[in-house]
């Protein structure tokens, strides 16, 4: 993993948050920059590493991941370059990269029930059922400069259209991606743009490249072995508040201000020192209820935006952090754990959508006033789960919505209620429903208020640079910064953020790996068209 020269400077690298963008980071320039590990600092706020990138649990308390994540084997281009560097623990010879590729090579998904109706019925996903004005839309958002869209929503282009909304098309942009019709039309855009080719399988997520494991265990914990052996200094429980600026226009950080549990410190930046910050954290004020409790909500500034809008205070050209953190009512979802002591859930849904465990992936309940995105891994997910437990994972975006059978909204809901909306929404009979509740370990809901922040509307500047201009030593990652063409809400994005970082920052002279102009390939445009056109 390490390069084949040291660099011969004083430089000490700080990287502001323990997350997936600062750990690739931190990887770069132990491969391409001449690093050794000690002279790399990585200060995060939780007791672990890995950021949203989390996975946790045994057979006895259950499992939980706070979110779950899809990858494309044409698109993530910067994160496929790292991973390939990173050994994997478990298949000697491979790289991370060659596990995941294989993987999803031999397990490949197709869902055969990817929507379900109001009665839990397999809804005909063939066709995206879009109508020609429709259709003028989606041809007019493609050919839309940016510029125009400053601060619009999905609701305000295709509005005039209410079918829209009640169309496949928009079921599985919604389920697979997790928009909502206020979420930022520039986001949108750019998802048509970038995963262009996916029209064409989208509705049987046919192609989608996975981890064989959580992605905490299959990318977080070899991508950790590398660093920790490497010397990298990790520095946990740690809070960086604020930022500490030379007097001027230009941008040089000159200390960092953090917090040790109730011990204020203060971390003073050398000359030739350098800063990468995690603009953000999609996972920032998660709360946890179980089987008989509610998750609840905390939807106080969340700490990562604190550090943010404390910065752009004194240097407004690092964006503006509100647009983003201060509407929870609009960004929150709550996930949902749920760990089973058999498979009466799994054999079932085997049986009633014809995929394996595993192949099918997702499934959407269109007609959930939750809007519950079912997402079944193949088992074991987790290393340590015995072919006897299974793990049901979902997602909803209409938290505050009176569920079909609950009737109470889903925050409001115990993990033993929100399994009973689930169940009561597939045409299941009452024995298989109670089976399934006695197999119950744990049922754990987690509430996001911030979630899906990174898709609020927004307009030119909202983001700062990934390198701001007239920055001498900050540059940033994660989701909140801006890098044209790109899509937030990906594992590339916050590898490709701290990829420009590192090398900006130290002036190398290497290319970080382009953004694919798939929407201009002719074979793509033509299968595209034909899909579109069903």
């Amino acid at each position: 993993m390490l390069g084949n020269y040291k660099r011969q400077d004083d430089c000490q690298f700080y990287f502001v948050g323990g997350g997936l963008g600062c750990l690739t980071g931190a990887a770069y320039l132990l491969r391409d920059c001449g690093f050794e590990g000690k002279d790399i600092h990585i200060i995060e706020a939780l007791p672990v590493a890995g950021g949203s990138n989390d996975a946790c649990g045994d057979p006895e308390h259950g499992w939980i991941c706070r979110g779950e994540r899809m990858f494309n084997k044409q698109t993530y281009e910067n994160f496929w370059d790292i991973m390939s560097s990173i050994p994997s623990l478990t298949n000697p010879g491979n790289s991370v990269t060659d596990d995941m590729f294989e993987f999803s090579s031999t397990k490949p998904c197709k869902a055969k029930a990817r929507l379900l109706d109001a009665d839990g019925e397999i809804m005909d996903s063939s066709s995206y059922g879009l109508n020609k004005q429709e259709l003028k839309l989606v041809l007019s958002l493609f050919k839309a400069d940016e510029n125009e869209l400053d601060d619009l929503t999905i609701e305000d282009w295709f509005g005039v259209s209410p079918h829209f909304f009640k169309t496949p098309f928009w079921y599985i942009y919604e389920g697979t991606f997790a928009f909502q019709p206020w979420s930022s039309v520039i986001e949108f855009k750019r998802y048509l743009t970038r995963f262009f080719h996916l029209i064409t399988r989208i509705n049987t997520a046919s192609g989608v490249t996975l981890t064989r494991n959580s992605q905490f265990e299959s990318i977080i914990t070899p991508l950790l072995k590398v660093l920790m052996d490497a010397g990298v200094d990790f520095v946990y429980n740690t809070v960086v508040t604020d930022m500490d600026f030379a007097d001027g226009d230009g941008i040089t950080v000159t200390g960092l201000h953090v917090v040790h549990g109730d011990k204020k410190d203060y971390i003073k930046l050398n000359e030739n020192d350098k800063v990468i910050v995690t603009l953000g954290c999609m996972t920032d004020n998660a709360t946890f209820g179980n089987a008989e409790k509610a998750a609840g909500i905390d939807d106080s500034y969340p700490m990562s935006a604190n550090l943010w809008k404390n910065i752009a205070a004194k240097k407004p050209v690092l964006g503006n952090p509100d647009k983003f953190f201060a509407h929870p009512d609009k960004s929150k979802w709550i996930t949902f754990n749920c760990t089973f002591h058999g498979n009466t859930f799994m054999d079932w849904m085997e049986k009633y959508t014809h995929n394996k465990t595993g192949e099918g992936l997702l499934t959407s309940f269109t007609g959930s006033p939750w809007h519950m995105e079912l997402r079944i891994p193949l088992p074991p997910y987790f290393e340590n789960q015995p072919e006897d437990y299974s793990f049901l994972w979902m997602c909803a975006f209409y938290t505050d919505e009176p569920g079909r059978f609950t009737g109470k909204p889903e925050y409001e809901c115990t993990g033993l209620e929100i399994l009973d909306e689930i169940l009561m929404s597939l045409p299941m009979d009452d024995d298989t429903r109670q089976k399934c509740r006695d197999e119950v370990v744990a049922a754990i809901p987690v509430m996001l208020p911030y979630t899906n922040a990174h898709f609020l509307a927004r307009s030119a500047g909202d983001r700062p640079d990934v390198v701001p201009e007239g920055s001498t030593n900050l540059g940033f990652t994660g989701q909140y910064c801006e890098i044209p063409e790109d899509c937030v809400f990906t594992e590339e994005y916050s590898v490709r953020a701290a990829r420009m970082a590192v090398y900006k920052l130290l002036g190398m002279k290497r290319d970080v790996c382009p953004v694919k102009p798939i929407q201009y390939d002719v074979r793509i445009i033509l299968a595209a068209l034909v899909s579109y056109l069903k």
